[in-house]
Protein backbone atom coordinates (compact mmCIF):
# COMPACT_ATOMS: atom_id res chain seq x y z
CA UNK A 1 0.00 0.00 0.00
CA UNK A 2 1.50 3.20 -1.07
CA UNK A 3 -0.20 5.69 1.42
CA UNK A 4 0.07 10.23 1.44
CA UNK A 5 -0.96 12.12 3.96
CA UNK A 6 -1.09 16.05 3.97
CA UNK A 7 -1.60 18.38 6.31
CA UNK A 8 -3.20 21.28 5.42
CA UNK A 9 -4.39 23.22 8.58
CA UNK A 10 -2.32 22.23 11.66
CA UNK A 11 -3.85 24.56 14.47
CA UNK A 12 -6.37 26.09 14.88
CA UNK A 13 -7.55 26.37 19.04
CA UNK A 14 -10.83 26.85 20.63
CA UNK A 15 -11.96 28.58 23.67
CA UNK A 16 -10.11 30.17 26.67
CA UNK A 17 -10.08 27.45 28.95
CA UNK A 18 -8.33 24.58 29.87
CA UNK A 19 -8.29 21.68 28.63
CA UNK A 20 -7.33 22.76 25.27
CA UNK A 21 -9.22 21.59 22.02
CA UNK A 22 -6.61 21.25 19.18
CA UNK A 23 -8.53 21.48 15.31
CA UNK A 24 -6.28 19.22 12.62
CA UNK A 25 -7.04 18.88 9.27
CA UNK A 26 -5.36 16.74 6.49
CA UNK A 27 -5.48 14.85 3.17
CA UNK A 28 -4.92 10.83 2.95
CA UNK A 29 -4.37 8.96 0.18
CA UNK A 30 -4.52 5.13 -0.48
CA UNK A 31 -2.26 3.76 -3.35
CA UNK A 32 -2.80 7.80 -4.94
CA UNK A 33 -6.50 7.52 -4.42
CA UNK A 34 -8.19 10.14 -2.33
CA UNK A 35 -9.62 7.77 0.83
CA UNK A 36 -13.64 7.94 0.87
CA UNK A 37 -15.31 6.78 3.82
CA UNK A 38 -14.84 5.71 7.71
CA UNK A 39 -11.21 5.82 8.49
CA UNK A 40 -9.71 4.51 11.86
CA UNK A 41 -7.14 7.41 13.16
CA UNK A 42 -4.59 7.71 15.95
CA UNK A 43 -3.13 10.86 17.14
CA UNK A 44 -0.21 11.44 19.56
CA UNK A 45 2.04 14.59 20.18
CA UNK A 46 6.14 13.49 20.61
CA UNK A 47 9.05 15.11 20.25
CA UNK A 48 11.20 15.32 17.41
CA UNK A 49 12.82 12.09 17.63
CA UNK A 50 9.48 10.50 18.75
CA UNK A 51 11.23 9.35 22.08
CA UNK A 52 8.51 10.77 24.67
CA UNK A 53 4.75 10.76 23.90
CA UNK A 54 3.30 14.28 25.63
CA UNK A 55 -0.21 12.71 24.62
CA UNK A 56 -2.05 10.56 22.48
CA UNK A 57 -5.99 9.77 22.14
CA UNK A 58 -6.07 7.18 24.35
CA UNK A 59 -3.19 7.98 26.50
CA UNK A 60 -2.25 4.34 25.99
CA UNK A 61 1.33 5.91 24.10
CA UNK A 62 4.49 5.73 25.21
CA UNK A 63 7.60 6.93 23.82
CA UNK A 64 6.33 7.67 20.28
CA UNK A 65 4.51 3.90 20.51
CA UNK A 66 1.30 3.51 18.89
CA UNK A 67 -1.91 4.08 20.75
CA UNK A 68 -4.45 0.94 21.77
CA UNK A 69 -7.64 2.22 20.24
CA UNK A 70 -8.24 4.36 17.29
CA UNK A 71 -11.03 6.97 16.75
CA UNK A 72 -13.16 6.54 13.65
CA UNK A 73 -13.41 10.32 11.58
CA UNK A 74 -15.15 10.26 8.03
CA UNK A 75 -12.84 11.11 5.27
CA UNK A 76 -14.78 12.74 2.22
CA UNK A 77 -12.47 13.03 -1.17
CA UNK A 78 -9.41 12.37 1.13
CA UNK A 79 -10.20 15.42 3.53
CA UNK A 80 -10.85 14.75 6.97
CA UNK A 81 -10.70 16.52 10.51
CA UNK A 82 -9.96 15.98 14.32
CA UNK A 83 -10.59 17.73 17.16
CA UNK A 84 -7.66 16.62 19.30
CA UNK A 85 -8.87 16.22 22.93
CA UNK A 86 -12.28 16.07 22.31
CA UNK A 87 -15.26 13.81 22.09
CA UNK A 88 -13.85 10.09 22.07
CA UNK A 89 -10.43 11.10 23.11
CA UNK A 90 -8.71 11.89 26.43
CA UNK A 91 -8.39 15.20 27.23
CA UNK A 92 -5.19 17.92 26.11
CA UNK A 93 -3.48 18.96 28.61
CA UNK A 94 -1.23 22.31 28.84
CA UNK A 95 1.78 20.81 29.68
CA UNK A 96 1.31 18.85 26.37
CA UNK A 97 1.33 22.12 24.35
CA UNK A 98 3.62 23.91 26.21
CA UNK A 99 7.31 22.92 24.50
CA UNK A 100 8.86 24.17 21.63
CA UNK A 101 9.44 20.14 20.24
CA UNK A 102 5.85 19.24 20.02
CA UNK A 103 4.99 16.78 16.65
CA UNK A 104 1.87 15.77 15.37
CA UNK A 105 2.09 11.99 14.44
CA UNK A 106 -0.31 10.25 13.03
CA UNK A 107 -1.65 6.26 12.63
CA UNK A 108 -4.39 5.53 9.44
CA UNK A 109 -6.24 2.13 9.17
CA UNK A 110 -8.27 2.37 5.73
CA UNK A 111 -10.26 -1.26 7.46
CA UNK A 112 -8.73 -3.55 4.93
CA UNK A 113 -4.27 -3.11 4.92
CA UNK A 114 -4.20 -2.36 8.59
CA UNK A 115 -3.14 0.32 10.41
CA UNK A 116 0.26 2.03 9.17
CA UNK A 117 2.26 5.16 10.82
CA UNK A 118 2.03 8.20 8.45
CA UNK A 119 5.78 9.38 7.49
CA UNK A 120 7.17 12.26 8.37
CA UNK A 121 5.32 13.60 11.63
CA UNK A 122 4.41 17.16 11.45
CA UNK A 123 6.09 19.87 14.04
CA UNK A 124 3.31 22.16 15.81
CA UNK A 125 4.29 25.90 16.08
CA UNK A 126 6.18 26.43 19.46
CA UNK A 127 3.68 26.79 22.27
CA UNK A 128 0.48 26.22 21.09
CA UNK A 129 -0.71 26.66 24.02
CA UNK A 130 0.12 30.74 24.78
CA UNK A 131 -1.93 31.34 21.66
CA UNK A 132 -5.12 30.93 23.65
CA UNK A 133 -3.31 32.18 26.88
CA UNK A 134 -4.42 35.56 28.41
CA UNK A 135 -0.99 37.07 27.84
CA UNK A 136 1.73 36.05 25.49
CA UNK A 137 4.87 37.44 25.70
CA UNK A 138 6.44 36.39 22.11
CA UNK A 139 5.12 34.83 19.15
CA UNK A 140 7.52 33.81 16.84
CA UNK A 141 7.14 34.83 13.04
CA UNK A 142 9.41 31.65 12.06
CA UNK A 143 6.84 29.28 13.60
CA UNK A 144 3.64 30.35 11.60
CA UNK A 145 2.86 28.43 8.02
CA UNK A 146 0.53 29.17 5.61
CA UNK A 147 -0.48 28.20 2.23
CA UNK A 148 1.86 29.40 -0.39
CA UNK A 149 0.44 32.24 -2.56
CA UNK A 150 2.29 30.34 -5.64
CA UNK A 151 1.73 27.11 -5.02
CA UNK A 152 2.84 25.70 -8.48
CA UNK A 153 6.52 27.03 -10.20
CA UNK A 154 7.53 26.55 -13.54
CA UNK A 155 10.48 26.85 -15.37
CA UNK A 156 12.15 26.15 -18.83
CA UNK A 157 10.61 26.82 -22.69
CA UNK A 158 7.45 28.60 -22.86
CA UNK A 159 7.25 29.17 -26.27
CA UNK A 160 3.52 27.90 -26.09
CA UNK A 161 2.51 29.17 -22.76
CA UNK A 162 3.31 26.15 -21.14
CA UNK A 163 4.49 28.51 -17.91
CA UNK A 164 1.96 30.94 -17.98
CA UNK A 165 0.48 29.62 -14.88
CA UNK A 166 -2.43 30.93 -13.51
CA UNK A 167 -3.70 32.24 -9.86
CA UNK A 168 -3.86 28.23 -8.32
CA UNK A 169 -4.88 27.33 -4.63
CA UNK A 170 -5.22 23.75 -3.30
CA UNK A 171 -3.70 21.58 -6.01
CA UNK A 172 -2.86 18.28 -5.59
CA UNK A 173 -1.23 17.33 -8.24
CA UNK A 174 0.74 18.40 -11.43
CA UNK A 175 1.62 16.65 -14.60
CA UNK A 176 3.34 18.38 -18.44
CA UNK A 177 2.72 17.38 -21.96
CA UNK A 178 5.59 18.61 -24.36
CA UNK A 179 3.44 21.96 -24.85
CA UNK A 180 0.65 22.18 -22.20
CA UNK A 181 0.48 22.19 -18.03
CA UNK A 182 -2.01 20.69 -16.10
CA UNK A 183 -3.26 21.05 -12.36
CA UNK A 184 -5.55 18.84 -10.44
CA UNK A 185 -7.08 20.50 -7.77
CA UNK A 186 -8.22 19.07 -4.34
CA UNK A 187 -11.88 19.01 -5.55
CA UNK A 188 -11.13 17.35 -8.20
CA UNK A 189 -11.29 19.78 -11.04
CA UNK A 190 -9.15 20.54 -13.52
CA UNK A 191 -6.97 23.75 -14.73
CA UNK A 192 -4.84 23.85 -18.40
CA UNK A 193 -2.97 25.90 -19.42
CA UNK A 194 -0.58 26.17 -22.80
CA UNK A 195 -0.43 24.70 -26.06
CA UNK A 196 -3.38 23.57 -28.49
CA UNK A 197 -4.57 20.86 -26.09
CA UNK A 198 -8.29 21.29 -25.25
CA UNK A 199 -8.71 19.79 -21.91
CA UNK A 200 -12.24 18.40 -21.56
CA UNK A 201 -14.76 19.56 -18.34
CA UNK A 202 -14.25 17.08 -15.78
CA UNK A 203 -14.96 16.78 -11.91
CA UNK A 204 -14.32 14.58 -9.26
CA UNK A 205 -10.84 13.69 -10.70
CA UNK A 206 -8.03 11.82 -7.92
CA UNK A 207 -5.13 11.54 -10.29
CA UNK A 208 -4.23 12.66 -13.64
CA UNK A 209 -0.95 12.01 -15.58
CA UNK A 210 0.80 13.18 -19.72
CA UNK A 211 2.33 12.29 -22.52
CA UNK A 212 4.01 14.71 -25.01
CA UNK A 213 0.55 15.26 -26.52
CA UNK A 214 -2.09 13.91 -24.51
CA UNK A 215 -3.60 13.32 -21.10
CA UNK A 216 -4.92 10.88 -19.01
CA UNK A 217 -7.31 11.56 -15.73
CA UNK A 218 -8.90 8.30 -13.15
CA UNK A 219 -12.22 9.37 -12.19
CA UNK A 220 -13.91 8.95 -9.34
CA UNK A 221 -15.51 5.17 -10.20
CA UNK A 222 -11.59 4.45 -11.11
CA UNK A 223 -12.46 4.40 -14.88
CA UNK A 224 -10.05 6.59 -17.33
CA UNK A 225 -10.79 9.41 -19.75
CA UNK A 226 -7.89 11.14 -22.12
CA UNK A 227 -7.72 14.28 -24.18
CA UNK A 228 -5.11 15.31 -26.72
CA UNK A 229 -4.02 12.94 -30.04
CA UNK A 230 -2.94 10.36 -27.66
CA UNK A 231 -5.08 6.65 -28.00
CA UNK A 232 -8.47 6.38 -27.04
CA UNK A 233 -8.76 4.27 -23.88
CA UNK A 234 -10.39 0.74 -23.72
CA UNK A 235 -14.22 0.51 -23.00
CA UNK A 236 -13.41 -2.28 -20.47
CA UNK A 237 -10.71 -0.52 -19.02
CA UNK A 238 -11.87 -0.06 -14.88
CA UNK A 239 -10.14 -0.99 -11.37
CA UNK A 240 -8.08 2.02 -11.94
CA UNK A 241 -5.86 3.01 -9.29
CA UNK A 242 -2.70 4.73 -11.01
CA UNK A 243 -1.42 6.49 -14.66
CA UNK A 244 1.13 6.54 -17.08
CA UNK A 245 1.48 8.12 -20.63
CA UNK A 246 4.14 7.82 -23.47
CA UNK A 247 4.33 9.06 -26.95
CA UNK A 248 1.68 6.67 -28.59
CA UNK A 249 0.74 4.57 -25.68
CA UNK A 250 -0.62 4.60 -21.85
CA UNK A 251 -0.17 2.78 -19.13
CA UNK A 252 -2.61 1.35 -16.16
CA UNK A 253 -1.68 0.32 -12.84
CA UNK A 254 -5.05 -1.52 -11.91
CA UNK A 255 -5.85 -2.44 -7.72
CA UNK A 256 -4.55 -5.50 -8.35
CA UNK A 257 -1.26 -4.19 -8.50
CA UNK A 258 -1.21 -5.59 -12.18
CA UNK A 259 -0.85 -3.32 -14.78
CA UNK A 260 -2.55 -3.08 -18.72
CA UNK A 261 -1.49 -0.79 -21.43
CA UNK A 262 -2.67 0.08 -24.75
CA UNK A 263 -2.27 2.42 -27.90
CA UNK A 264 0.57 1.37 -30.52
CA UNK A 265 2.89 -1.26 -30.26
CA UNK A 266 5.64 -0.62 -32.42
CA UNK A 267 8.28 -0.61 -29.71
CA UNK A 268 6.58 -3.67 -28.05
CA UNK A 269 5.62 -1.14 -25.52
CA UNK A 270 2.25 -2.89 -25.00
CA UNK A 271 3.93 -5.86 -24.13
CA UNK A 272 3.66 -6.30 -20.59
CA UNK A 273 5.92 -8.80 -19.28
CA UNK A 274 3.70 -12.18 -18.51
CA UNK A 275 3.30 -12.65 -14.81
CA UNK A 276 4.12 -9.12 -13.45
CA UNK A 277 2.42 -8.68 -10.63
CA UNK A 278 2.44 -6.75 -6.98
CA UNK A 279 3.10 -3.73 -8.70
CA UNK A 280 3.11 -0.15 -6.74
CA UNK A 281 4.03 2.54 -9.36
CA UNK A 282 4.13 2.74 -13.55
CA UNK A 283 5.91 4.99 -15.86
CA UNK A 284 6.35 6.19 -19.41
CA UNK A 285 8.97 6.95 -21.69
CA UNK A 286 7.98 8.07 -25.01
CA UNK A 287 8.00 4.33 -26.12
CA UNK A 288 9.22 2.77 -23.08
CA UNK A 289 7.65 1.27 -20.27
CA UNK A 290 8.80 1.23 -16.34
CA UNK A 291 7.28 -0.98 -13.42
CA UNK A 292 8.10 -0.96 -9.70
CA UNK A 293 7.43 -4.22 -7.58
CA UNK A 294 6.62 -3.88 -3.79
CA UNK A 295 10.17 -5.84 -3.12
CA UNK A 296 11.71 -2.41 -4.70
CA UNK A 297 13.05 -4.07 -8.18
CA UNK A 298 12.43 -2.24 -11.44
CA UNK A 299 11.01 -3.78 -14.47
CA UNK A 300 11.18 -2.56 -18.05
CA UNK A 301 9.87 -3.14 -21.15
CA UNK A 302 9.43 -1.41 -24.65
CA UNK A 303 12.26 0.46 -26.99
CA UNK A 304 15.48 -0.35 -25.84
CA UNK A 305 17.22 1.77 -28.31
CA UNK A 306 19.85 3.56 -26.06
CA UNK A 307 19.44 1.08 -23.11
CA UNK A 308 16.36 2.95 -21.87
CA UNK A 309 15.17 -0.23 -21.13
CA UNK A 310 17.67 -2.33 -19.80
CA UNK A 311 17.66 -1.89 -15.86
CA UNK A 312 21.04 -1.82 -14.01
CA UNK A 313 21.78 -5.18 -12.61
CA UNK A 314 21.66 -5.38 -9.09
CA UNK A 315 19.09 -2.44 -8.41
CA UNK A 316 17.20 -2.68 -5.75
CA UNK A 317 15.47 -1.01 -2.76
CA UNK A 318 13.61 1.44 -5.42
CA UNK A 319 10.94 3.58 -4.07
CA UNK A 320 10.07 5.76 -7.08
CA UNK A 321 10.61 5.70 -10.82
CA UNK A 322 10.02 8.13 -13.36
CA UNK A 323 10.74 8.40 -17.28
CA UNK A 324 12.76 10.71 -19.54
CA UNK A 325 11.89 10.32 -23.38
CA UNK A 326 14.62 8.08 -23.81
CA UNK A 327 16.26 7.93 -20.25
CA UNK A 328 14.95 6.10 -17.20
CA UNK A 329 15.44 6.69 -13.52
CA UNK A 330 15.11 5.51 -9.86
CA UNK A 331 15.22 6.59 -6.70
CA UNK A 332 16.07 4.69 -3.89
CA UNK A 333 15.63 4.21 0.10
CA UNK A 334 18.68 5.82 0.55
CA UNK A 335 17.54 8.88 -1.18
CA UNK A 336 20.57 8.25 -4.19
CA UNK A 337 19.37 8.25 -7.73
CA UNK A 338 20.24 6.03 -10.43
CA UNK A 339 19.71 7.04 -14.15
CA UNK A 340 20.50 4.38 -17.08
CA UNK A 341 19.76 4.84 -21.36
CA UNK A 342 20.17 8.08 -23.67
CA UNK A 343 22.95 10.63 -22.06
CA UNK A 344 23.77 12.67 -25.05
CA UNK A 345 23.17 16.08 -22.99
CA UNK A 346 24.30 14.44 -19.52
CA UNK A 347 20.51 13.39 -18.31
CA UNK A 348 21.54 9.88 -17.47
CA UNK A 349 24.87 11.06 -15.52
CA UNK A 350 23.55 11.87 -11.88
CA UNK A 351 25.43 14.72 -10.20
CA UNK A 352 26.92 13.73 -6.76
CA UNK A 353 25.70 16.44 -5.33
CA UNK A 354 21.99 14.97 -5.96
CA UNK A 355 21.38 13.42 -2.20
CA UNK A 356 18.86 13.10 0.29
CA UNK A 357 16.15 12.56 -3.07
CA UNK A 358 12.51 12.79 -1.70
CA UNK A 359 11.04 12.81 -5.83
CA UNK A 360 12.27 12.50 -9.42
CA UNK A 361 11.08 12.73 -12.62
CA UNK A 362 12.59 13.64 -16.66
CA UNK A 363 11.99 15.69 -19.67
CA UNK A 364 13.01 14.72 -23.10
CA UNK A 365 17.26 15.81 -22.41
CA UNK A 366 17.13 16.77 -18.74
CA UNK A 367 16.52 15.17 -15.40
CA UNK A 368 15.20 16.53 -12.35
CA UNK A 369 14.98 15.84 -8.60
CA UNK A 370 13.35 17.45 -5.02
CA UNK A 371 15.85 16.85 -2.17
CA UNK A 372 15.04 16.79 1.46
CA UNK A 373 14.71 20.27 2.03
CA UNK A 374 12.64 20.79 -0.72
CA UNK A 375 15.36 22.46 -3.01
CA UNK A 376 15.64 20.94 -6.68
CA UNK A 377 18.30 19.94 -8.67
CA UNK A 378 18.45 19.42 -12.32
CA UNK A 379 20.99 18.01 -14.62
CA UNK A 380 20.83 17.12 -18.56
CA UNK A 381 20.65 19.81 -21.31
CA UNK A 382 19.80 23.69 -20.70
CA UNK A 383 18.97 25.14 -24.13
CA UNK A 384 15.52 26.04 -22.86
CA UNK A 385 16.96 26.86 -19.03
CA UNK A 386 15.33 23.44 -17.84
CA UNK A 387 17.76 23.06 -15.48
CA UNK A 388 17.78 26.76 -14.41
CA UNK A 389 16.44 26.49 -11.50
CA UNK A 390 14.88 29.84 -9.59
CA UNK A 391 15.70 31.19 -6.44
CA UNK A 392 12.06 30.66 -5.69
CA UNK A 393 11.90 27.07 -5.96
CA UNK A 394 11.48 26.23 -2.13
CA UNK A 395 9.49 23.96 -0.29
CA UNK A 396 8.98 21.88 -3.24
CA UNK A 397 6.98 18.42 -2.69
CA UNK A 398 6.86 16.67 -6.32
CA UNK A 399 8.14 17.80 -9.84
CA UNK A 400 6.36 17.06 -13.36
CA UNK A 401 8.38 17.40 -16.70
CA UNK A 402 7.48 18.00 -19.96
CA UNK A 403 9.77 18.18 -23.10
CA UNK A 404 11.30 20.93 -22.18
CA UNK A 405 9.76 22.64 -18.85
CA UNK A 406 9.32 21.14 -15.29
CA UNK A 407 6.76 22.32 -13.17
CA UNK A 408 7.13 22.28 -9.07
CA UNK A 409 4.01 21.87 -6.13
CA UNK A 410 5.34 23.00 -3.35
CA UNK A 411 3.81 21.66 -0.09
CA UNK A 412 0.88 22.27 1.25
CA UNK A 413 1.95 24.95 3.87
CA UNK A 414 5.17 27.05 3.84
CA UNK A 415 6.90 29.56 6.44
CA UNK A 416 5.03 32.53 6.55
CA UNK A 417 6.90 35.62 5.95
CA UNK A 418 5.10 38.43 7.17
CA UNK A 419 7.43 41.12 7.50
CA UNK A 420 7.10 42.19 3.79
CA UNK A 421 3.94 41.95 2.46
CA UNK A 422 4.72 42.85 -0.70
CA UNK A 423 6.83 39.74 -1.19
CA UNK A 424 5.23 36.60 -3.60
CA UNK A 425 4.29 33.52 -1.34
CA UNK A 426 2.50 34.81 1.70
CA UNK A 427 -0.98 34.58 2.18
CA UNK A 428 -3.73 32.76 0.30
CA UNK A 429 -6.40 32.89 3.41
CA UNK A 430 -7.77 36.06 5.52
CA UNK A 431 -5.41 37.28 7.65
CA UNK A 432 -5.70 39.75 10.95
CA UNK A 433 -2.85 41.63 12.63
CA UNK A 434 -4.16 42.42 16.06
CA UNK A 435 -7.49 41.47 15.45
CA UNK A 436 -9.29 38.54 13.58
CA UNK A 437 -9.89 38.82 10.39
CA UNK A 438 -13.38 38.17 9.26
CA UNK A 439 -14.32 39.92 5.63
CA UNK A 440 -10.84 41.10 4.04
CA UNK A 441 -7.67 39.41 2.55
CA UNK A 442 -5.80 41.34 5.26
CA UNK A 443 -7.41 42.76 7.98
CA UNK A 444 -5.02 45.67 10.70
CA UNK A 445 -6.14 46.49 14.23
CA UNK A 446 -7.27 50.06 13.49
CA UNK A 447 -10.23 51.81 11.61
CA UNK A 448 -8.90 50.65 8.47
CA UNK A 449 -8.84 47.34 6.11
CA UNK A 450 -8.48 46.42 2.66
CA UNK A 451 -10.93 45.18 0.13
CA UNK A 452 -9.14 45.15 -3.06
CA UNK A 453 -5.68 45.22 -3.91
CA UNK A 454 -4.62 49.10 -4.20
CA UNK A 455 -4.77 51.60 -2.05
CA UNK A 456 -5.66 51.56 2.25
CA UNK A 457 -9.66 52.63 2.03
CA UNK A 458 -11.00 54.00 5.52
CA UNK A 459 -14.74 53.60 5.89
CA UNK A 460 -16.60 56.66 5.14
CA UNK A 461 -20.13 56.05 4.98
CA UNK A 462 -21.80 58.74 6.31
CA UNK A 463 -24.22 56.93 7.60
CA UNK A 464 -22.59 55.32 10.31
CA UNK A 465 -20.93 58.87 11.22
CA UNK A 466 -21.83 61.68 14.02
CA UNK A 467 -21.47 65.14 15.30
CA UNK A 468 -19.50 65.80 11.27
CA UNK A 469 -18.04 69.18 11.18
CA UNK A 470 -16.47 70.86 8.32
CA UNK A 471 -12.62 70.95 8.14
CA UNK A 472 -11.51 74.68 8.78
CA UNK A 473 -8.69 77.49 9.70
CA UNK A 474 -6.55 74.90 7.27
CA UNK A 475 -4.44 77.27 6.11
CA UNK A 476 -3.48 78.94 9.43
CA UNK A 477 -3.08 75.17 11.02
CA UNK A 478 -0.92 74.10 8.10
CA UNK A 479 1.79 77.08 8.57
CA UNK A 480 1.95 75.87 11.50
CA UNK A 481 3.53 72.82 10.65
CA UNK A 482 7.28 72.57 9.99
CA UNK A 483 8.22 70.41 7.13
CA UNK A 484 11.74 69.43 7.25
CA UNK A 485 14.16 67.09 5.37
CA UNK A 486 16.95 65.02 7.23
CA UNK A 487 19.16 62.19 7.64
CA UNK A 488 18.82 60.08 10.08
CA UNK A 489 21.43 59.83 13.16
CA UNK A 490 24.21 56.96 12.48
CA UNK A 491 23.38 55.26 15.82
CA UNK A 492 20.14 54.27 14.83
CA UNK A 493 21.18 53.56 10.84
CA UNK A 494 23.43 51.06 12.94
CA UNK A 495 20.16 49.59 14.93
CA UNK A 496 18.26 49.47 11.35
CA UNK A 497 20.39 48.32 8.89
CA UNK A 498 17.27 48.64 6.11
CA UNK A 499 16.86 52.12 5.92
CA UNK A 500 18.85 53.82 3.75
CA UNK A 501 21.20 56.62 4.41
CA UNK A 502 19.92 59.33 2.64
CA UNK A 503 18.10 62.74 2.94
CA UNK A 504 14.18 62.24 3.86
CA UNK A 505 11.06 64.74 4.11
CA UNK A 506 9.11 63.97 7.36
CA UNK A 507 8.17 66.18 10.18
CA UNK A 508 8.88 66.47 13.56
CA UNK A 509 7.45 64.09 16.15
CA UNK A 510 7.48 66.54 19.23
CA UNK A 511 6.54 69.71 16.47
CA UNK A 512 3.99 67.79 15.34
CA UNK A 513 2.44 67.17 18.85
CA UNK A 514 1.50 70.70 19.33
CA UNK A 515 -1.20 70.91 16.15
CA UNK A 516 -2.00 66.95 15.89
CA UNK A 517 -1.09 65.75 19.28
CA UNK A 518 -3.52 62.12 18.66
CA UNK A 519 -1.25 61.53 15.72
CA UNK A 520 1.74 60.75 17.54
CA UNK A 521 2.56 57.85 19.73
CA UNK A 522 5.47 55.65 20.99
CA UNK A 523 6.94 53.70 18.22
CA UNK A 524 8.12 50.85 21.10
CA UNK A 525 11.27 51.78 21.02
CA UNK A 526 13.69 53.50 23.02
CA UNK A 527 17.29 55.84 22.70
CA UNK A 528 20.20 54.39 24.48
CA UNK A 529 18.78 57.03 27.78
CA UNK A 530 15.48 54.71 27.92
CA UNK A 531 13.64 57.53 26.55
CA UNK A 532 10.76 56.31 23.92
CA UNK A 533 11.59 57.33 20.14
CA UNK A 534 8.36 58.95 18.51
CA UNK A 535 6.31 57.97 15.48
CA UNK A 536 3.64 60.32 13.76
CA UNK A 537 0.67 59.47 11.55
CA UNK A 538 0.65 62.19 8.40
CA UNK A 539 -1.93 61.66 7.29
CA UNK A 540 -4.27 64.50 8.68
CA UNK A 541 -1.74 66.68 6.25
CA UNK A 542 -3.05 64.47 3.42
CA UNK A 543 -7.03 66.43 4.45
CA UNK A 544 -5.73 69.58 5.81
CA UNK A 545 -3.76 70.27 2.65
CA UNK A 546 -6.82 69.20 0.47
CA UNK A 547 -9.10 71.52 2.80
CA UNK A 548 -6.58 74.52 2.37
CA UNK A 549 -6.47 74.27 -1.15
CA UNK A 550 -10.56 74.53 -0.78
CA UNK A 551 -9.92 77.63 1.45
CA UNK A 552 -7.63 79.13 -1.37
CA UNK A 553 -9.89 78.47 -3.85
CA UNK A 554 -12.90 80.13 -2.24
CA UNK A 555 -10.98 83.23 -1.21
CA UNK A 556 -9.77 83.34 -4.97
CA UNK A 557 -13.05 83.02 -6.27
CA UNK A 558 -14.36 85.98 -3.27
CA UNK A 559 -11.28 88.39 -5.14
CA UNK A 560 -12.36 87.48 -8.58
CA UNK A 561 -15.97 88.62 -8.19
CA UNK A 562 -14.75 91.39 -6.29
CA UNK A 563 -12.25 92.88 -8.93
CA UNK A 564 -15.11 92.25 -11.76
CA UNK A 565 -17.24 94.50 -9.66
CA UNK A 566 -14.37 96.82 -9.31
CA UNK A 567 -14.12 96.78 -13.17
CA UNK A 568 -17.63 97.36 -14.00
CA UNK A 569 -17.33 100.59 -11.64
CA UNK A 570 -14.34 101.56 -13.64
CA UNK A 571 -15.96 101.43 -16.76
CA UNK A 572 -18.93 103.78 -15.24
CA UNK A 573 -16.31 105.90 -13.85
CA UNK A 574 -14.92 106.48 -17.43
CA UNK A 575 -17.90 107.20 -19.63
CA UNK A 576 -18.50 109.82 -16.65
CA UNK A 577 -15.01 111.17 -17.57
CA UNK A 578 -15.55 111.01 -20.98
CA UNK A 579 -18.63 113.33 -20.88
Amino acid sequence: MILRIFIFLILTLFAHAVPPLLNHQGRIAVDGINFDGPGQFKFALVNSTGTETFWSNDSTSTAGSEPATAATLPVTMGIYSAILGGTGMDPLTPAALQGDDVWLRVWFNDGILGSQQITPDHRLVASPYALVASRVELSLLSDLAVAPAKPVLGWGENTQGQLNIPTLSEVAQVAASDSSSLALLKNGTLVQWGGSITPPTLTGITRIAAGPTHFLALKPDRTVTSWGTGPPVPGDLGNVSELAAGQNHSLALLTSNTVRAWGQNTFQQLDVPAGLANVTAIACGNDHCLALKSDGTVVAWGRNQVGQSTVPAGLTNVTAIAAGAFHSLALKSDGAVVAWGWDNAGQSDVPSDVVGVTAITGGYTFSAAVLSDGSVKAWGDNTQNQITIPSNTTFVRTLAAGANHILALRDDLIPAQVVQLNQENIFTEKIGIGRAPTTNTLEVEGTASKTTAGNWFANSDRRIKTEITPVTGAIEKLASINLVEFNYTASYLAAHPNIQDKRYLNVIAQEFASVFPQEVQSSGETLPDGSTILQVDTYPLTIYSAAAVQELHRENEALKKRLAAQEVRLLRLEKLLAK
